[in-house]
């Protein structure tokens, strides 16, 4: 199958890109650089539709976003551009497709719910802008019929450009660096490697339709997940703070409990959902 990435060369599009490449699909992978500087909804129509007619794929994956919550508050119009305008012109663009109508897979988050979870997938209450406009992001991709899937994941970074949640904690651990935990955040996220197995399983049956995924609705905090991955590599886990998020006094609000009820993914896509604990004992094994 030939798959069009945007946003490959991310955090999470570098572990996929090499997921899809090890499945035999063909992968055309596109990043904003000098050549496709996309700066304005001008220069992103120009480059994605040029993306799209020189792909020709058979599905396409968005992981595009404007991701730094504090920033978003800031800068709404450049949430606003990659996180609302870039879903709606892939979706267009899917459709319009000059071979036959592409698969179209929008990597939405967690972020978009708050009060006590475990979330379903109507609850939704944005208390941010950065949820604010992943949420309207997903509106044009659901009325082409594509999947939009709503996530949190951890696991090691493949790129120097980014590093993730996890690379953070166990980097600290390593250097012997104190770190502050949040207590009483609470998420279900899934590590990169099931994602990318969740990702590719809905690429394949063209599933379609708005889903939570991650893993057990149980959840967990923040902070017990970082004890939980530092204990499995036995790192020092007296330098975990906990504290709580007020404490961190960060200029975007955010919520305190993204929990997800995955069933409706496991059930539409025949897909296990894990438990926190199966996913850091995964995801431990490429730091060691």
């Amino acid at each position: 199958m030939k798959v069009l990435v945007f946003g490959a060369t991310g955090l999470l599009g570098t572990t996929l890109c090499q997921r899809l490449l090890a499945a035999q699909h063909e992968v055309f992978a596109f990043e904003r650089d000098a050549a496709h500087p996309c700066n304005s909804e001008h220069e992103i129509t120009q480059a994605f539709t040029h993306a799209m007619e020189q792909a020709r794929p058979d599905c396409v994956i968005n992981l595009v976003a404007a991701t730094n919550v504090d920033q978003c508050e800031k800068a709404m119009g450049q949430a606003a551009l990659l996180n609302c305008f870039v879903p709606q012109l892939i979706s267009r663009l899917c459709r319009d497709s000059a071979v036959h109508p592409a698969h179209f897979i929008q990597i939405s988050s967690d972020q978009v719910y708050d009060g006590s979870g475990p979330h379903y997938e109507g609850a939704t209450n944005p208390i941010n802008v950065y949820a604010l406009t992943k949420l309207v992001g997903e509106y044009a991709a659901l009325e082409y019929g594509g999947c939009i899937l709503r996530t949190n994941f951890f696991g090691k970074s493949q790129t120097t450009k980014r590093s993730s949640f996890s690379d953070w904690l166990v980097n600290c651990a390593k250097n012997g660096t104190r770190l502050n935990v949040f207590d009483d955040v609470f998420f279900s996220p899934l590590g990169m490697d099931s994602l990318c197995s969740a990702i590719l399983r809905s690429m394949d049956i063209r599933l379609a339709g708005l889903y939570n995924l991650g893993s057990s609705a149980e959840g967990i905090s923040k902070a017990g997940m970082a004890k939980l991955l530092l204990q499995r590599l036995g790192l020092d886990c007296t330098l975990l703070n906990y504290v709580s998020i007020e404490s961190a006094k960060l200029s975007a609000p955010r919520p305190k409990d993204m929990r997800m009820d995955s069933s409706l993914f496991a059930t539409a896509a025949a897909f296990q959902i894990p438990t926190i604990e199966q996913e850091i004992d995964n995801e431990a094994t490429y730091y060691i």
